[in-house]
């Protein structure tokens, strides 16, 4: 099905891979690198030279010019916003930082288990941590249907709930606009960002196979899914995992020392969610224009919000999901196109 592959490392951070089953020409791959560095240098909140770093460089705000490409992504960002009531919140990216996630943070390799044994103490720990996040998603100024952002303070935007699968759905429309005139019936690709994919088949009962990872064991799948033409995302407790310490903290009072965050953070109130070990989204890409953000988007907004808050987006596109519990326990919508062993 796939016999060509481009893989492109450490970009967006976690490195890239289009599998395909025709060749991609080399200007194809010109187009695409300069389109990753494009879009790092738009929303790359670790690179100092990027425009979301610039507006948190900005003393008094300012108006921000994005590229036109962003406005699906901010208009996702304010759906999701609306339909967590805030706790889905581009402005996190101050949290992170305060927390030390940052060019500099070491993640640590614990697994979800042992964070899940020790889930009492984790939330004790916790409790004593407090912030106040200085600007929400719906202080920032933005015209409808513009890409304008205003503001009137320095903000820390932070893309990653969807970014990653925001830039899949457009690396995916570059490669069909550059078939476009002679597309094979049989083109198939798949493009996979660090466990993020969508897959593109020229035949409509196509499927690909992917194991799910088991949150509890990164050696082991818990599932098999069988995807046909759409997306598939997942976010877990266990991958990005970083030691907090004290000086990185906006806490007033003393906070506990070596506490283990991770960058699946409520925001409403700066906590990293201890809610779910893991979820699952897919979402057919017939029903939307950018399945794989908002696969991602909702893969990060099951951990952080209630599932009846997300029934309406999750309508609206498709999307089945599943959700592991720290306790081991599995839940999944009818739908979802997974095996799991345990069932």
């Amino acid at each position: 099905m796939f016999g060509n592959v481009m893989a492109i490392e450490r970009a967006l951070g976690t490195g890239i891979i289009i599998s395909s089953s025709v060749p991609i020409s080399q200007r194809l791959q010109k187009r695409i690198r300069d389109f990753i560095e494009e879009y790092e240098s738009v929303l790359s909140r670790f690179r100092a030279d990027s425009l979301v770093s610039r507006m948190a460089r900005a003393e008094h705000g300012g108006e921000f010019e994005f590229p036109t490409w962003a406005q699906p992504l901010f208009a996702l960002y304010s759906e999701f916003y609306a339909a967590t009531h805030g706790a889905f919140d581009a402005c996190i990216g101050a949290d992170l930082l305060a927390l030390g996630y940052d060019n500099s943070v070491q993640f640590v390799p614990e697994s979800a288990s042992s964070a899940s044994e020790n889930s009492g103490s984790a939330s004790a720990s916790w409790s004593k941590y407090h912030r106040a996040l200085p600007v929400t998603w719906a202080d920032i100024s933005r015209d409808d249907g513009g890409t304008t952002l205003r503001t009137s303070q320095p903000v820390q935007l932070d893309f990653g709930a969807a970014g990653k699968g925001y830039f899949i759905d457009l690396v995916t429309q570059i490669i069909k606009e550059e078939f476009s005139e002679q597309l094979p019936a049989d083109f198939d690709f798949l493009v996979n960002a660090g466990g993020d994919m969508r897959a593109c088949f020229g035949k409509e009962n196509s499927q690909i196979k992917v194991a799910l990872e088991n949150p509890f064991d990164a050696t082991q799948a818990v599932g098999v899914a069988s995807i046909a033409s759409g997306a598939l995302c997942a976010s877990s407790a266990a991958r990005r995992r970083w030691k907090v310490k004290d000086t990185n903290c906006l806490a007033a009072d003393a906070f506990e020392s070596n506490v283990v965050a991770t960058h699946l953070i409520n925001a409403l109130d700066g906590v990293p969610s201890q809610k779910l070990s893991a979820s699952w989204t897919y979402v057919p890409a017939k029903t939307c224009a950018f399945p794989t953000a908002y696969a991602d988007a909702l893969a990060t907004a099951l951990f952080i919000s209630q599932e009846s808050d997300l029934q309406k987006i999750a309508q609206t596109t498709g999307a089945e999901f599943a959700v592991m519990q720290p306790n081991h326990a599995l839940r999944k919508t009818c739908a979802f196109p997974a095996r799991f062993f345990a069932e």
